[in-house]
C-alpha cells in the first residue's frame, strides 16, 4: 500500500550479519537489505591465494611472490533486488607458524575457499588437513569450496575428474579449477561460493567495477606492522 515500507525477502545466507536500513525516495520509503559475509581463503604457501583475490577484485596479477601474513580485502556488490552484499575476504598465511591466527580465522568465518596447486600433491594434502580442521571446529554445514589453481599447467598429480569427485561427493564441498595467471574461471570460484552458501545471485564477469580508496591498515594486537591487515575496498554490481 502507498506509504508503507516495502518488505524484502530475507536472503538465504552464509550465516553472517544481515541488517536492514531505510532510505527515502520522495514520499515513500524503502528497506535496503545489507548483508555482510566473511570468507577465509586458506591453502599452502605459493598456491596463488593472493593472486586469485587480486584478479577477482582488482583485475591484477602480481608479478612477484610476496609472503602473506594476513590481509583483509573487501568487495561491495549491489544485488538485483537492491540488496547490498559485502564480502570480507581474508587472505591467510600458508606458513605453519601461525596456528593461533588460523584457529581464529576458522572460528569467525562464514565460508571458506581452500586452494591447492593442480601440479603439487602436497598442497592437496594440506587442503584435506584444513578441511578436516574446519569440519571439526564448525561442523559439516559450513560452506566450503575447493579451488584447484594453476590449471594452465600441462602436468598435474591427479586428473580433474578425481579431485572434483573427491571434493563434491566424498567431502560434499564445492569445486572449481581456475588460473589466476590467465584470469580464467576466477569469477566462477566466487559464484560457486555463493551457490554453496545458497545465496541465489551470480557475480557477472562483466561487472562494472568502481575503484575506491587505496588500502588502509589496521595493526594486529601485537602492534607489529608485519601482521597488519590490508583493508582493500572494491565496489561493483552483481548481475
Amino acid at each position: 500500500m502507498p506509504g508503507q515500507q516495502q518488505e524484502r525477502i530475507r536472503l538465504s545466507s552464509m550465516g553472517g550479519e544481515s541488517t536492514c536500513s531505510n532510505s527515502s525516495n520522495g514520499a515513500s520509503g524503502s528497506t535496503i537489505m545489507k548483508i555482510r559475509r566473511r570468507v577465509v581463503m586458506m591453502g599452502a604457501a605459493r598456491v596463488g591465494k593472493t593472486s586469485i583475490i587480486k584478479q577477482f577484485l582488482y583485475d591484477q596479477f602480481p608479478d612477484r611472490y610476496k609472503e602473506t601474513i594476513e590481509e583483509l580485502h573487501r568487495g561491495d556488490y549491489e544485488l538485483p533486488d537492491g540488496a547490498r552484499l559485502t564480502l570480507d575476504i581474508l587472505d591467510t598465511s600458508g606458513a605453519y607458524q601461525f596456528p593461533a591466527m588460523r584457529e581464529l580465522s576458522i572460528s569467525t568465518a562464514d565460508a571458506f575457499l581452500l586452494v591447492f596447486c593442480v601440479d603439487r600433491e602436497d598442497t592437496w594434502d594440506q587442503v584435506k588437513h584444513f578441511k578436516e580442521q574446519i569440519i571439526e571446529r564448525r561442523g559439516p554445514k559450513i560452506p566450503i569450496v575447493i579451488v584447484g589453481n594453476k590449471c594452465e599447467l600441462p602436468e598435474r598429480f591427479l586428473p580433474t575428474e578425481i579431485t572434483e569427485a573427491i571434493s563434491r561427493y566424498d567431502w560434499e564441498c564445492g569445486y572449481v579449477e581456475c588460473s589466476a595467471k590467465e584470469n580464467s574461471n576466477i569469477v566462477q570460484v566466487f559464484k560457486e561460493l555463493l551457490a554453496q552458501a545458497k545465496v541465489q545471485y551470480n557475480l557477472s564477469p562483466a561487472v562494472r567495477r568502481r575503484r575506491m580508496s587505496l588500502p588502509s591498515y589496521v595493526e594486529n594486537r601485537s602492534g607489529s606492522t608485519k601482521g597488519r591487515y590490508m583493508l582493500k575496498r572494491n565496489s561493483c554490481t552483481v548481475a
